[in-house]
């Protein structure tokens, strides 16, 4: 009969057992009983795997973590809760308020208890993804915290920052698993940042998206300056995110874009009488479609001649014809530049419109058929209209310069023109 060893390690949970006789074995006569086999495996992603529906965590193995709150100890409240959070189970909703507002907002909490407040919401929402029963922010907290940036009582600004980031992963995972289902109307986004039924809300966006521009370029040489510009900038987007939830949530983007330029526009015009203010606005865009119809304003604004033209091709030749840019406070004598800024709008119109072209971004989220084509006739311009077009910009470049245009800027719009001459061909 066999002998049987058991092999075990005290550094290793694995234990192995095999047979062998008097007389060595070559390897491939040693028998693995798999069943002996005992490894530590992590956890699996309930979630992940499709294995079941996770669960809150209950009382009792939540009673420690109560006691730290109720004895004010965030340090013991965040240990015991990030060891208690695994897959598959997630805090209730108390408990993910009191992380919240108690800890990530608290003024006097430290910077890193606010970190790692932060890093458990977040890993909250991806074990148990938060909707309108379960939230736990709502627009008066948001509002509060929002304002309060230019009031006395400030919250540091990476703490907004992290506020900001947290609501945005709750609107958009929400947003995502309620179209998914056709089901918009029961998102978090519809009842915070609907165009037709909260647009009071939406405007609070825009109003805040515009106060992180202006911040994120202010001069300041010291560390937390540069520190905090950073901080402005990575707002801007998480706001650009809010207006696209906002675009999309309802059922006609393309009206809800009509409203949201509109707003856009006259904030612009009202408070952005800089180039680089411009610039971040437009660029940090995240929906082409409302990038358009805000050039379109735009350049309409800088036109003197109007036409009744809807937005197209034809549009966009007379406004190369006739838009000349007021000038910015910061050029000096390099007057050029505001020629400069019309070629760089022109081709962001461009590209915009031909996205919104497609079909894909003027209809509802639900009913998106992507690729299809919706060419207008006043988008069907010839070469000789260009070419015309180029040739009235350079002229009236030159009016007011008196002289040519730098080389970067005429190679430029030659680059624009023969991509209006492709398109025009396809």
């Amino acid at each position: 009969m066999d002998d049987v060893i058991t092999l075990s390690s005290d550094d290793s949970d694995v234990e192995i057992v095999g047979s062998f006789k008097t007389e060595p074995l070559p390897l491939a006569s040693v028998r693995i009983d798999v069943d002996a086999v005992k490894v530590n495996v992590p956890p699996i992603d309930l979630e992940d795997e499709g294995l079941g529906t996770p669960e809150v965590l209950c009382r009792q193995s939540l009673s420690l973590v109560y006691s730290t709150i109720d004895e004010n100890y965030p340090e013991g409240t965040l240990q015991l809760l990030s060891d208690l959070l695994q897959p598959g189970f997630y805090p209730p909703r108390d408990i993910t308020t009191h992380l919240l507002r108690s800890i990530l907002l608290d003024p006097q909490c430290p910077s890193h208890l606010c970190v790692q407040a932060f890093n458990l919401l977040m890993r909250t929402q991806r074990h148990h993804m938060a909707d309108k029963t379960t939230v736990a922010w709502d627009w008066e907290l948001l509002t509060s915290v929002v304002v309060s940036q230019d009031g006395i009582k400030r919250h540091r600004c990476e703490v907004v920052r992290m506020l900001l980031e947290y609501v945005v992963q709750t609107l958009e995972d929400d947003f995502q698993a309620k179209r998914s289902v056709s089901a918009l109307h029961q998102s978090v986004a519809k009842a915070t940042l609907s165009c037709d039924q909260q647009f009071s809300q939406v405007k609070d966006v825009i109003k805040w998206l515009f106060s992180a521009i202006m911040k994120s370029t202010e001069h300041g040489d010291s560390r937390k300056s540069a520190r905090e510009r950073d901080e402005q900038i990575r707002m801007v987007s998480i706001f650009q995110r809010m207006l696209s939830l906002a675009l999309e949530v309802d059922r006609s983007p393309a009206l809800s874009s009509a409203k949201l330029s509109q707003e856009l526009f006259h904030m612009l015009i009202s408070n952005m009488p800089l180039r680089a203010h411009r610039m971040l606005l437009l660029e940090s865009l995240q929906s082409n479609l409302l990038r358009c119809k805000l050039l379109e304003h735009l350049l309409d604004y800088a036109c003197p001649q109007k036409i009744s033209v809807p937005m197209s091709l034809s549009l966009l030749l007379h406004f190369m014809k006739n838009c000349t840019l007021a000038p910015d406070p910061m050029d000096g004598t390099e007057r050029w530049q505001r020629w400069e800024e019309l070629v760089h709008l022109l081709w962001m119109l461009l590209l915009s419109y031909n996205k919104a072209m497609k079909g894909y971004l003027c209809s509802s989220v639900t009913e998106q058929r992507v690729g299809t084509l919706v060419y207008k006739p006043d988008d069907k311009v010839s070469k000789p209209a260009i070419r015309e077009a180029v040739e009235a910009f350079l002229s009236r470049s030159q009016a007011d310069l008196g002289q040519t245009l730098p080389l970067h800027v005429e190679e430029s719009l030659t680059y624009l023109q023969d991509h209006l001459v492709a398109v025009c061909q396809c």
